[in-house]
C-alpha cells in the first residue's frame, strides 16, 4: 500500500524544525504536536518496511536531514536546551535511517556489513577484539 505520507525533503525540513521548536512542550497542546511531528516520521519509516522503492528513498532523505541538522547545529546560534534537541534529532533519524537500511540492504558506504551474513562474520572478529 503506497504511504499517504508526504516524504520530500523540504517538507521534511520543515516538520523537524517544528520539532525541535516543540522539544520542551509547555502544554498538552504543543506535548501532542510534539508526538504527531515524530509519530509522522516513524509511520513513514514503518510504511518503507515492506515498500523498498520508498525505503531507498527515504534512506537517502534521511541521511540528508541528518546533515542538515548537523549543519544547523553548527552555524546557528542555539541555546544549551536547542543543542540537546539537535543532538536527540540527529540521532532519531540516523536509528530510523540505519533501520531501513538493514531491512532492505541499502548500502550507503563502499565498506558497509550490511547482509546479516556479512554482519555476523564482521561482529565475531569485532567482538574478539573486544573481549566479549
Amino acid at each position: 500500500m503506497p504511504t499517504q505520507l508526504c516524504h520530500d525533503l523540504a517538507y521534511l525540513k520543515r516538520l523537524l524544525s517544528q520539532a525541535i521548536r516543540l522539544h520542551q512542550p509547555n502544554n498538552m497542546e504543543e506535548a501532542t504536536m510534539l508526538a504527531d511531528t515524530r509519530d509522522y516520521i516513524m509511520y513513514l519509516c514503518l510504511d518503507a518496511q515492506e515498500d523498498h522503492s520508498l525505503a531507498r528513498t527515504l534512506v537517502h532523505q534521511y541521511a540528508q536531514l541528518g546533515l542538515w541538522l548537523r549543519k544547523m547545529d553548527k552555524d546557528m546560534p542555539v541555546w544549551k536546551d536547542e543543542k540537546k534537541a539537535f543532538e536527540f534529532y540527529r540521532g532519531f533519524i540516523f536509528a530510523l535511517e540505519q533501520l531501513l537500511s538493514l531491512r532492505h540492504e541499502i548500502t550507503v558506504l563502499p565498506a558497509e556489513k550490511i547482509s546479516r551474513e556479512d554482519f555476523m562474520r564482521s561482529w565475531k572478529k569485532t567482538a574478539s577484539k573486544l573481549g566479549l
